[in-house]
């Protein structure tokens, strides 16, 4: 009986061990060999092991830097923190193999390694809008399973390896937006199931080779904004699949369409400024799937062909050519959206047709489009003909006319003969911005979003701007004007605040300049593709300086001469002007960025100023000879110094207001007049940081040193939108909160005085290569530990009202000398009122960081800040790759991601509170 029982419990053991194993290897199996449903329950076998050590040094070459999967038996589509390795399992006994690699958009910094060739069963390889660099290894042309090969919008050099022409499964192949360089290599012919050929906006040069002629499946062929050279094959009017062709820039003496062509499948046909001369051919217009044409910058000749009645065309582009004839009246209802046919010599139709013509919504721009030659006009008709306005009473003429826009302005407003002194001698404009007067200049307003412009009442000067953006044609004219999200260190700082956009031909005039040498300074800064912003931190702005028709800088590069985005850089250039007229042009030959968000191409500038090489003599008053006119002036230069000084003596002008008052600072009196030295004076050189609404300066005084704001005249408004709230902060007492000392405002003074943090601020840690703070895994977490209990403070544990700071980013986060943590900036905070959570939505401030509720105008609580904690990053770059791969630190970084997750959930009470934050960053801290 003991045996039996015994036996039974040894069986029943057994079978409990078989089960807990049976039911630990189902659980486990993608750790082990498994089986699946899917594929009818055959086994799989491993990966091969070529493959599962050639991803991992693969991965390592382009920087990656989270840790991956286990491979050995993997078997499933993996989405690994935006990771996405596709493994094809066979469906009968045999191996699986690493099939899809998608890495695009995840900012990998390093180079593609040659252990890719490794993966030889891979059908698509995406690695775009990223910063890799280096070259692309020949062994890619090992991979002849390969499909898709997508390398676009990185920083690749060198030439197009021969070696893809191997590549015999490719249909899609994409290096758009690099930087290789050298010719086209012929054995590209030879991939005969090619769909998508996308090259771009590189440096590639000579002909298109004539094996290309058997890419006769292309569906869409891209090669503009290189430097090649020839003119456009005439083969690839027999490639019948094509849906878009996009060929500029080319290098050639000129050649004219081919006598026929085939592409009735055509949707999108762009070839720009590719020396294309005679006339349009009609059968163009028998492409009826033509949606977009844009033949601009060409030499074509001739009229618009009456075949074009039968497109129905959403975008048509016809500038800067020398199209003539009568502009057909059906031109406006033929083109949906946009069209651009500036800078050609059109005849104005007869006076019946006049109710077919634009009116002031217009979506036709004809500036300097119409060649007057059948009507006398005054000034003002000329003009509004330019912005699409029709007077229907002008007067016929048998003189005729064939004067362009600048000559009419010259002949109305600077006509010949005039006296020197009534022109012109210099030319200051803030493109895209509001007037400034910046040390004695006043830089004129040009916040005009239309595509021409002119100065009145003066009439000094105009703008006019063609083009569209490529990847963005719903962009309307309010992305001509571009606003910065980071203010700029330097004294003419405001011109930089905003800055004119144009898609393609940007031109500047200035009128009635006297003649002479002058030197002309135009003011750049990158203020759209912005790295911290976006992660456009390939984004690149090309485009060519002309002055009076002369190329003075080829491919300008904007953050390449400027060395980042919002750094400046002023050019100087010299010009001559023998006719009183100055010409500016700046303009897109296709390269640089297209794709890159925001999707913003073309010329941007941030100002002009045009000053003359020449000592400008103005006649004295009434004739009087030199003598008089000297002693008059001296006399009454000292006249004004005696009075001067008695005023200032007695107080009434100087700096008597900063002599006399004082600030507390730390339970210590400062006259401003102490506090304006402590700066030196507000020296560049004391410059510890800059914001969009003013500048921080380190004041050293005598006992203590302290942080000074000064906030710029324009925005005085800030402290009085904000009122007491200001002075409300001086209450806020808090380890992790930067102390508000003091302020003043009065008339053009505008100071805020904080303590001084001498670490500076937290992304200068993290993200200046110059700085030699260096933050080591339990700093991190302390720093983070201590925001998440500043903002608990403002938002529950204040003892007066709850207060959202709306702005938490890297740069408002301030260090002290132990590294400790302080939340800075509140000068733009709200005290919240849970009555009216709505109030401040509508308020403008530098909202960079924006909650979800924000934007969806949705009601404000104070959990908006737990969203900024997580908005501006990636998973995959929450882990520095400094950090060491720890298993601690691996571990904390998991728990702070998970946190990070629930910071950004949707719906705002699913979000932690601070304290929440708090609780658990103390817990990872101990």
């Amino acid at each position: 009986m003991d045996e039996r029982s015994a036996g039974h419990r040894v069986v029943l053991i057994t079978k409990t061990v078989f089960l807990l194993t049976l039911f630990l290897l189902c659980q486990l199996g993608s750790e082990f060999k498994f089986r699946s449903a899917a594929e009818n329950d055959i086994e799989v076998g491993d990966l091969p092991r070529g493959e599962v050590a050639g991803l991992p040094d693969m991965l390592s070459s382009l920087q990656w830097r989270l840790q991956l999967p286990k491979l050995s038996s993997y078997c499933r589509e993996t989405p690994e923190l935006s990771l996405n390795i596709i493994i094809t399992c066979p469906v009968d006994k045999g191996t699986p193999h690493i099939s899809k690699i998608t890495m695009d958009s995840l900012a990998l910094t390093g180079i593609i390694s040659e252990h890719v060739a490794a993966l030889t069963h891979l059908q698509k390889l995406d690695l775009s809008d990223n910063t890799i660099h280096g070259s692309i290894p020949d062994q890619i042309g090992q991979l002849d399973q390969l499909i898709t090969l997508n390398l676009g919008q990185n920083l690749l050099t060198g030439k197009i390896p021969p070696s893809l022409g191997r590549l015999s499964s490719l249909q899609t192949l994409s290096l758009l937006e690099n930087g290789l360089n050298g010719t086209l290599p012929p054995e590209l012919g030879k991939l005969s199931n090619l769909q998508k050929l996308r090259l771009p906006s590189n440096n590639l040069r000579g002909d298109l080779p004539k094996d290309y002629e058997n890419l006769k499946n292309l569906t869409i062929f891209g090669i503009g904004g290189n430097y090649l050279s020839g003119p456009i094959p005439t083969f690839i009017a027999k490639w019948v699949n094509l849906y878009a062709l996009f060929i500029s820039d080319l290098q050639t003496m000129g050649f004219s369409f081919p006598k026929s062509a085939n592409l009735s499948s055509i949707s999108s046909l762009i070839l720009r400024n590719c020396s294309i001369t005679g006339s349009i051919p009609p059968y163009i217009g028998s492409w009826n799937q033509l949606a977009y044409l844009d033949l601009s910058f060409n030499d074509l000749t001739g009229g618009i062909p009456n075949t074009f009645k039968k497109l129905f065309l959403y975008e048509l582009y016809l500038t800067g050519n020398m199209l003539n004839g009568t502009l057909p009246d059906w031109i406006y209802s033929n083109v949906r959206d946009k069209g651009d046919l500036a800078y050609n010599e059109f005849i104005f139709p007869e006076p019946e047709t006049h109710k077919n013509l634009p009116n002031n919504n217009s979506r036709i721009n004809l500036f300097l489009s119409i060649s007057f030659s059948d009507f006398d006009f005054n000034f003002q008709w000329t003009c509004d003909i330019c912005t699409h306005t029709i007077n229907n009473n002008a007067a016929v003429t048998s003189e005729p006319k064939n004067r362009t826009f600048p000559e009419e302005i010259m002949r109305e407003y600077c006509p010949a003969g005039q006296k020197k002194s009534q022109y012109n001698y210099n030319l200051h404009i803030n493109t895209g911005g509001e007037e400034h007067n910046i040390e004695g200049i006043r830089y004129e307003a040009d916040n005009s979003t239309s595509n021409f412009y002119v100065n009145k009442p003066a009439y000094n000067w105009a703008y006019s701007c063609n083009g569209y953006f490529l990847a963005d044609s719903t962009a309307d004219s309010r992305a001509f004007i571009q606003k910065a999200t980071c203010g700029a260190a330097v004294t003419d700082a405001p011109l930089y605040d905003e800055a004119r956009l144009c898609p393609n031909s940007l031109k500047y005039y200035g009128f009635c300049l006297r003649n002479g040498n002058y030197t002309v300074s135009l003011y750049f800064s990158e203020i759209v593709f912005e790295r911290n912003d976006d992660y456009s931190s390939s984004g690149k702005r090309v485009f060519d300086i002309y002055i009076q028709s002369e190329l003075m800088r080829k491919d300008f590069n904007i953050k390449e001469v400027a060395r980042h985005s919002n750094n400046v850089t002023i050019q100087n250039f010299t010009a001559s002007v023998h006719d009183h007229l100055l010409e500016i042009e700046l303009f897109w030959a296709g390269k640089g960025s297209i794709l890159n968000p925001p999707y913003f191409h073309g010329p941007l500038i941030s100002a002009i100023s045009v000053t003359p090489n020449f000592e400008v003599n103005r006649p004295g008053p009434g004739g009087l000879s030199k003598k008089v006119i000297v002693g008059i002036v001296l006399g009454a230069v000292l006249a004004l110094i005696l009075f001067m000084a008695l005023m200032w003596r007695l107080g009434w002008i100087g700096d008597r207001e900063l002599r006399v008052t004082t600030v507390n600072l730390r339970g210590k009196s400062y006259t401003l007049k102490q506090v304006k030295v402590a700066t030196r004076n507000f020296s560049p050189r004391n410059v510890i940081g800059t914001g969009r609404f003013g500048t921080v300066y380190k004041a050293e005084l005598p006992d203590q040193t302290v942080a000074v704001k000064m906030l710029s005249s324009q925005s005085k408004h800030v402290i009085d939108q904000i009122g007491t709230e200001v002075y409300a902060l001086t209450t806020l007492k808090h380890e992790n909160i930067v102390e508000f000392l003091d302020g003043y405002s009065k008339k053009d003074l505008n100071l805020l005085i904080y303590e001084y943090m001498e670490k500076g601020s937290l992304e200068r840690a993290l993200f200046d290569a110059n700085s030699s703070t260096r933050l080591d895994w339990p700093t991190r977490v302390r720093i983070c530990h201590g925001i998440a209990k500043g903002l608990k403070y403002l938002h529950e544990d204040n003892p007066s009202r709850k207060i959202v700071h709306r702005n938490i980013k890297p740069s408002n986060i301030l260090l002290d000398g132990n590294l400790n943590a302080k939340v800075s900036d509140l000068g733009l905070a709200k005290l919240y009122d849970e009555e009216n959570p709505y109030k401040f939505i509508q308020e403008k401030g530098t909202v960079v960081y924006m909650a979800p509720k924000y934007a969806m105008r949705k009601a404000i609580t104070e959990k908006v800040d737990a969203i900024v904690l997580h908005s501006k990053g990636r998973l995959s770059e929450l882990v520095d790759k400094q950090m060491p791969n720890e298993h601690v630190v691996m571990k904390q970084a998991k728990i702070i991601l998970e946190l990070a997750m629930r910071c950004v959930d949707q719906s705002p009470t699913l979000r932690p509170t601070m304290s929440e934050v708090v609780s658990e960053l103390e817990r990872i801290s101990n």
